[in-house]
C-alpha cells in the first residue's frame, strides 16, 4: 500500500550513474552530442502504484540541448498517496567539447589528481622505467584523443631525464582542441654513469655534475649555448639571476627545457655502472636503468669480517685474553644547560620514552621543504618538537642517570638541533629559550666576538668587508702590538680571537669550531655522547659517536682509537668500519703502509653502501624507513665525513692500482662529484653545512682536473672545459673568501691559459682571479705583482678579440711569474730525466768547469722558446726579469714591467693585436761573445701550427673591460682609466648594473650629482628588479641628503623604489618632504607608488587625511 519505489530504470542511449538502485534517488547520465533525445523505461515496485515524468507531457521520450544538463524527475505515487522522487541528469555533450573524463597511467601518480578541467600535470618515475602507457578517455566516442600523436596506450619511450606528454583531445565536430600535458620525470641514477664515446661524453657533459646531463636546461640567448642539468641551475639561479657560466644577466623567460638534448643523452651509448664489479655489457642510457636494476654483478656491500678478526691489532687487543685498556678520563655530571631542560613530570621512563619517539616522528613531518613558507602554528615547529625530545630524555636522564642509551639519545636530539638550525634555516621564536643553551644566547657571543675582531680590523684600517685572510692579519699584527707592549692578558684574549676565526679558513670552518663547543648544541652533543660511553665503555655504537664527533673536531689520532674499539667490540658494524678507514686515511701523514690494503678496503665498503641506497631510491627499491633524525642516519648525503670518504678512497687509489672489485680513483672522484652535486640541490638553507657540502663539490672537481692535467695529450678540450667549469663554481659558490680557495681559482685558471693561451675567456677568469688575490692582500709585493698581471691579462684579452681561440702565447702572458715558475719546473723535471737516463761516471774536470759556468743559465729553449727567461728567440720578446716592478699596478697604464709594454688602455693589444717584442739589443760598450762551438747542431724552433680555418673567434665581452675597470680603480693613480673602462662597459653592455653602482661609488665622495648622473643612465625596463631598486635607492639617497627636492628624478625614483620594496621603506623620506610642503610630489609618489591616477578617490581620501589636500 505505502511501497513508492521503482523496480526498474533505465534510460536509452546511455547507462545511469550509479546502477539503479530502488533506494538511490539520484543519478547522472552522459550522453554523446549527436543524442537529441533519451527515452526511459520505468516500471513500479508496486502494480498498484503509479508514477510520472515530470514536464514531459506524459511522454517517455524527453528532448536534450547540446551542452546542457537536463534534469528529469520521476515521481512515484503509492496507493496510499506516499510519494518518492527520482532524479536523472542527463547531460548532453557539446559537439565543441574536448575534455577527458580518464586520464589514467601505467606506473606512477599524476600530481594533482586528475579533473577534466585541469590541464598540467605531472609524476615522478623509478629510474628504471623505460616506457609508458596512457590512458586517455573522452566522454563522447566521437571526439578524437591522441597521445602524442598516437592512439591511447601506445607505450610512450621515456627519455633519461624528463619527457613531455601531450595528449591532444579533439571535439567531435572539429572545431575545438585541447591539450593536457604530463611531465614525466625519471630518478637520475644513483652513480656516475659513463659514455662510452669521449667526444659525444664533452658534448653532454654537465658543467656542475661532470656526469651527463639530467633534465637538461638551456640559457636563452647564450651563444655559444650553456646547457645545464636542472636541479643544478635551480640551485645556482635560486639566488642570483646570471648564467653562472659567464655571469651575464639572465633574459627572460631564460629558462628553456631542452628535450632534444635529453634524447641524445638517452641514446647516448654507455657502459655499465658495475664496470668494476665485472659487467661488460653496453647499452642505451634510457635502458639502463632496467639493465641495472637486475644487474648480477651489481655489488653487495657486505662487511668482511676476517678483515678485522684476522688483523694483528685486533689479535692484539681482542682475540687474546687481556683486557683492552679503553678507559677515558671523563665524569658525568649534570650540567646547567641540562638542568633547564628537566621537567616536573608524573610519566614513567617507558611513557617519556614514548612521547620522545612521538615529538620526533612530528618534526620529521614538520621540516619545510625547499620552497615551502615557514610558517607554524605556535608549538608545532620542528624546534618546538625537538625542544619537547630533548626535554623528555633530560628528564628520563634525571630518573635513571646510570642508563647510557638516554645519555646517547639525548645527544642525538642535541646534534639533531644543530643541523635543524644549519640546514633549514630554522629559528627559534625566542631565541633565549634555543634548546640546551639555557639562557645562554650563542648568536650574540658569536656576534660579540665577531664585533671585536671587526673594531681591531678598524683600528688597523681593514674594513668589515674584507677577506678572512686580511682581517686575520689584522689580529695578528694587534696581538704582536700588545705582547710588544706588555699587555699580555689583553694579549690572550687577541689571541684567543684568531683562533676562534681561523677555524672559519680551514675546509672544515665552523663546524669543527663548534663541534668542542660547550655553549653549542654540538658540543653539548658530544658531551653526552662522552656521559653515554663513560657508563658503558664497551658500546660500540657509544665509542662510535664518540670517534666520529673527535674526527670533527680534527682529533684524528684520538678518534682512530676510538672507532678502532668500535669496530673490534662488533667487526661488522658497516658504517663503524667506514669511519674507521676514514679516521685512518686523514691521519696527518696518511694509513700506515700496512693498514694501507684495509684503508681502501673499509673506505671502499662504505662507498658501496652509499651508492646503494642511492640507487636503491632511485629504483623505488629503498626498503628501510628513514630515520627520524638526521644525526642517525649516517649515510645520508648531507654527512660531511662520508663525502670526504669518497675524496680520500679517490686519493689514495690514484696512488696505487684498485683492488679486485673496487672502483678506479677517477670514478670515484665523479660519484663523489655527483653526490656532492645532488646533496647542495637538497639543501633547504645556505648555511654551513651547505657551504662545506659546496667545498666538496670543489675539490672533488679539482682532484679531477689533477687527473686530466697529470696526462694531457688528446684531452685539451676536456681540460679547458674543466677549467671553465670550475673557475665559474668557485665564483658562483657561497664560500666566504680565503686564502686556500683563491688558490685554488688562480691554479684552475692558469691551467686552462696553459691549454688556450689565446682563448680570450679563459685569460678573462685568469684576470679575474688575479685581482681576486690582490684584494685578498693588497699590501704585499706578491699582492701588487697580482694587481701588474690582472690589469695585463684583461688588456690581452680584449686585444685578442675577433681573433682565433688556439695560438701560440703572447709575451704579456709569458711573461707572467707564474708561467716563468712553470716553464723554470718543466726544464727541471727535464733535466732530471735525462740525467736518469745517463749511466753514472766520474766527471772530468773539464765537465766540472762547464757545469759551473752553465749554472746560471736561463731556460731559453723550453718548447721553442716559450716564456725564456732571458735572450728571446724569435720574437717572443723580453720578459722584464730584472726591472723593478712599477709603482701601483703600473702595467696596465705602460705595460709589463718593461720598455716594450703596451701604451695606456692596452696599446695595440686592446685595440685588437699584440704588442710587437723588441728585439734583444747588445750591450753598450762591450763587443758580443762569440758564441761557444755546440757539441752538435741546435735543434730548430719548431714553425708555430697552422690553425685551422673553422676555428673559432674570440667574441668580444664586457667582462675584460669590466674588470679592468675594477683593477685600474684599485690605485688612485688610474682611477681617470678606470672610468674610462666603465663608460665603455655602459656602452657595450647597457644592462650591466656593477658598472653604473661601481663608478658611481668612484664619484659620490668628489661630485655626489655626478653619481646621480651615471645612475640616471641605466635603460630601466617597466618590471623592476631589486638591482633596479638599489639604484633608484642611491639616486634618493643622495638627492634628499643634498636637499635637491625639486629635482624631477627624485619623484621618479621614489615611485620606482616604493613599487618593489614597498610604500613604507619611504616612510623617513616623506617626513622629510612633509616637512617642507612638498605636496605635490607627495601626492604624486603615492600614486605612482600604487598604480593610481591622483585622482582616485581612495587616494583623495588619503591625501585628505594626510591634510595634503
Amino acid at each position: 500500500m505505502d511501497d513508492c519505489t521503482l523496480e526498474k530504470l533505465g534510460v536509452s542511449p546511455g547507462a545511469l550513474t550509479p546502477k539503479f538502485h530502488r533506494d538511490t534517488a539520484e543519478y547522472n547520465v552522459t550522453v554523446a552530442s549527436n543524442v537529441e533525445k533519451v527515452k526511459f523505461d520505468v516500471l513500479t515496485s508496486d502494480s498498484g502504484a503509479s508514477y510520472q515524468i515530470k514536464n514531459s507531457g506524459g511522454e517517455k521520450t524527453i528532448p536534450l540541448k547540446e551542452g546542457d544538463v537536463t534534469s528529469v524527475q520521476i515521481e512515484v505515487t503509492a496507493e496510499d498517496g506516499t510519494v518518492k522522487i527520482y532524479t536523472v541528469n542527463v547531460k548532453r555533450l557539446s559537439a565543441s567539447d574536448a575534455t577527458l573524463t580518464t586520464l589514467q597511467l601505467s606506473a606512477g601518480a599524476l600530481e594533482p589528481e586528475f579533473a577534466p578541467g585541469t590541464y598540467t600535470y605531472s609524476t615522478t618515475l623509478p629510474c628504471h622505467v623505460s616506457s609508458l602507457t596512457i590512458t586517455a578517455k573522452a566522454p563522447d566516442a566521437k571526439a578524437g584523443v591522441k597521445v602524442c600523436g598516437q592512439a591511447p596506450d601506445t607505450p610512450v619511450q621515456l627519455n633519461l631525464g624528463e619527457t613531455q606528454v601531450d595528449v591532444e583531445v579533439t571535439s567531435p565536430d572539429g572545431s575545438k582542441q585541447q591539450v593536457y600535458t604530463i611531465s614525466v620525470v625519471k630518478e637520475p641514477m644513483g652513480r656516475f654513469v659513463k659514455l662510452a664515446d669521449p667526444k659525444l661524453a664533452l658534448q653532454l657533459e654537465c658543467p656542475v655534475t661532470l656526469g651527463p646531463l639530467y633534465r637538461p636546461i638551456s640559457i636563452r640567448e647564450s651563444d655559444p649555448k650553456h646547457t645545464y642539468s636542472a636541479p643544478c641551475l635551480d640551485v645556482l639561479t635560486r639566488t642570483s639571476k646570471q648564467d653562472p657560466l659567464d655571469e651575464s644577466p639572465l633574459p627572460s623567460e631564460w629558462r628553456i627545457v631542452d628535450f632534444d638534448v635529453d634524447k641524445k643523452v638517452s641514446a647516448a651509448v654507455v657502459s655499465c655502472i658495475y664496470t668494476h664489479a665485472g659487467c661488460t655489457e653496453q647499452m642505451k642510457y634510457a635502458e639502463l636503468g632496467a639493465h641495472a636494476k637486475d644487474c648480477q654483478h651489481k655489488p653487495k656491500p657486505e662487511p668482511n669480517s676476517a678483515l678485522v678478526t684476522e688483523s694483528a691489532w685486533y689479535k692484539a687487543d681482542f682475540a687474546s685474553t687481556k683486557k683492552t685498556d679503553s678507559d677515558i678520563k671523563h665524569k658525568v655530571e649534570v650540567r646547567s644547560w641540562e638542568k633547564h631542560l628537566h621537567n616536573v613530570t608524573d610519566s614513567t621512563l617507558k611513557e617519556l620514552d614514548e612521547q620522545a619517539k612521538e615529538h620526533l616522528k612530528n618534526y620529521r613531518l614538520a621540516l619545510p621543504r625547499i620552497g615551502q613558507n615557514q610558517s607554524y602554528e605556535h608549538g608545532k615547529s620542528p624546534l618546538d618538537y625537538l625542544r619537547n625530545a630533548a626535554q623528555c630524555y633530560a628528564t628520563s636522564i634525571k630518573m635513571k642517570g646510570k642508563d647510557g642509551s638516554l645519555h646517547c639519545s639525548l645527544g642525538l636530539v642535541l646534534e639533531e638541533q644543530y643541523y635543524a638550525k644549519d640546514m633549514y634555516g630554522l629559528k627559534e621564536q625566542d631565541e633565549e629559550d634555543d634548546l640546551g643553551l639555557a639562557g645562554l644566547n650563542l648568536a650574540a657571543k658569536e656576534s660579540s666576538k665577531e664585533e671585536e675582531i671587526d673594531a681591531i680590523c678598524n683600528l688597523r684600517g681593514v674594513p668589515a668587508t674584507a677577506p678572512l685572510a686580511r682581517k686575520l692579519k689584522a689580529v695578528d699584527e694587534e696581538f704582536h702590538h700588545l705582547l710588544d707592549g706588555g699587555q699580555t692578558g689583553k694579549a690572550e684574549h687577541v689571541q684567543a680571537l684568531y683562533a676562534w676565526k681561523s677555524k672559519q679558513a680551514t675546509q672544515d670552518g665552523k663546524v669543527a669550531q663548534q663541534a668542542e663547543d660547550e655553549t653549542n648544541t654540538l658540543g653539548q652533543a658530544y658531551l653526552k655522547f662522552l656521559d653515554a660511553l663513560s657508563l658503558d665503555q664497551s658500546h660500540t655504537t657509544y665509542n662510535l659517536h664518540v670517534g666520529r664527533m673527535l674526527l670533527l673536531q680534527g682529533k684524528v689520532t684520538e678518534a682512530q682509537a676510538r672507532l678502532q674499539l668500535s669496530v673490534g667490540m662488533n667487526p661488522k658494524n658497516q658504517a663503524a668500519r667506514f669511519y674507521l678507514g676514514l679516521a685512518m686515511a686523514m691521519l696527518p701523514k696518511g694509513p700506515p703502509q700496512d693498514r694501507l690494503s684495509e684503508t681502501i678496503t673499509l673506505l671502499n665498503e662504505g662507498v658501496e653502501t652509499v651508492l646503494a641506497q642511492r640507487c636503491a631510491l632511485a629504483e623505488g627499491n629503498a626498503t628501510q624507513s628513514q630515520p627520524n633524525l638526521h644525526s642517525e642516519d649516517l649515510w645520508r648525503l648531507s654527512n660531511l665525513q662520508m663525502l670526504r670518504g669518497f675524496q680520500l678512497l679517490g686519493q689514495l687509489l690514484a696512488k696505487q692500482d684498485p683492488p679486485q672489485g673496487c672502483m678506479s680513483a677517477l670514478d670515484v672522484l665523479h660519484n663523489a662529484t655527483l653526490l656532492s652535486a645532488q646533496a647542495m640541490c637538497e639543501m633547504v638553507y645556505r648555511g654551513e653545512v651547505y657551504r662545506q657540502v659546496e667545498w666538496m663539490l670543489l675539490t672533488s672537481h679539482y682532484q679531477l682536473l689533477e687527473h686530466l692535467t697529470a696526462k694531457q695529450a688528446g684531452k685539451e678540450e676536456l681540460i679547458a672545459l674543466r677549467c671553465r667549469d670550475l673557475s665559474a663554481l668557485i665564483r658562483a659558490c657561497s664560500i666566504p673568501q680565503n686564502t686556500e680557495l683563491l688558490a685554488m681559482q688562480e691554479k684552475t685558471c692558469q691551467k686552462g691559459v696553459l691549454i688556450r693561451p689565446c682563448d680570450s675567456s679563459a685569460l678573462c677568469h685568469l684576470a679575474y682571479a688575479q685581482l681576486a688575490r690582490y684584494d685578498d692582500e693588497p699590501s704585499t709585493d706578491a699582492a701588487a705583482r697580482a694587481l701588474r698581471d690582472s690589469r695585463l691579462t684583461f688588456h690581452t684579452c680584449i686585444g685578442l678579440e675577433g681573433k682565433p681561440v688556439v695560438g701560440e702565447p703572447l709575451n704579456e702572458i709569458t711573461g707572467q711569474q707564474w708561467w716563468q715558475d712553470k716553464v723554470a719546473k718543466e726544464e727541471e723535471e727535464k733535466k732530471a730525466a735525462e740525467a736518469a737516463k745517463k749511466p753514472a761516471a766520474a766527471p772530468t774536470a773539464a765537465a766540472r768547469g762547464a757545469a759551473t759556468r752553465g749554472r746560471g743559465a736561463p731556460a731559453a729553449a723550453v718548447r721553442g722558446g716559450r716564456g725564456a727567461a732571458a735572450a728571446p728567440v724569435r720574437g717572443r720578446g723580453a720578459p722584464a726579469a730584472k726591472a723593478a716592478p712599477p709603482p701601483r699596478g703600473g702595467a696596465a697604464r705602460g705595460g709589463a714591467a718593461g720598455k716594450a709594454a703596451p701604451p695606456p688602455r692596452g696599446g695595440a693589444a686592446a685595440r685588437g693585436g699584440a704588442a710587437k717584442p723588441a728585439a734583444a739589443a747588445p750591450v753598450a760598450g762591450k763587443p758580443a761573445e762569440k758564441p761557444a762551438t755546440p757539441t752538435k747542431a741546435p735543434e730548430p724552433e719548431k714553425a708555430p701550427a697552422p690553425i685551422p680555418a673553422n676555428t673559432p673567434l674570440n667574441r668580444a665581452s664586457y667582462r675584460p673591460r669590466l674588470g679592468l675597470a675594477r683593477a685600474l680603480a684599485r690605485t688612485d693613480d688610474t682611477i681617470d682609466d678606470a672610468k674610462k673602462w666603465y663608460n665603455e662597459v655602459m656602452t657595450m653592455a647597457p644592462g650591466i648594473h656593477d658598472a653604473y653602482i661601481e663608478l658611481a661609488d668612484m664619484l659620490i665622495k668628489a661630485d655626489p650629482l655626478a653619481a646621480v648622473d651615471v645612475y640616471c643612465k641605466f635603460p630601466f625596463t617597466e618590471e623592476l628588479t631589486f638591482d633596479d631598486a638599489y639604484i633608484h635607492g642611491e639616486v634618493v639617497r643622495i638627492l634628499m641628503k643634498h636637499e635637491k627636492f625639486d629635482d624631477p628624478r627624485l619623484a621618479d625614483s621614489m615611485i620606482a623604489f616604493g613599487r618593489v620594496m614597498g610604500i613604507t621603506t619611504l616612510d623617513k623620506y616623506v617626513s622629510i618632504l612633509d616637512d617642507k610642503f612638498k605636496t605635490n610630489m607627495l601626492k604624486k609618489i603615492y600614486a605612482g607608488v600604487h598604480g593610481k591616477d591622483i585622482d582616485d578617490p581612495d587616494l583623495q581620501a588619503f591625501f585628505k587625511f594626510k591634510c595634503w589636500d
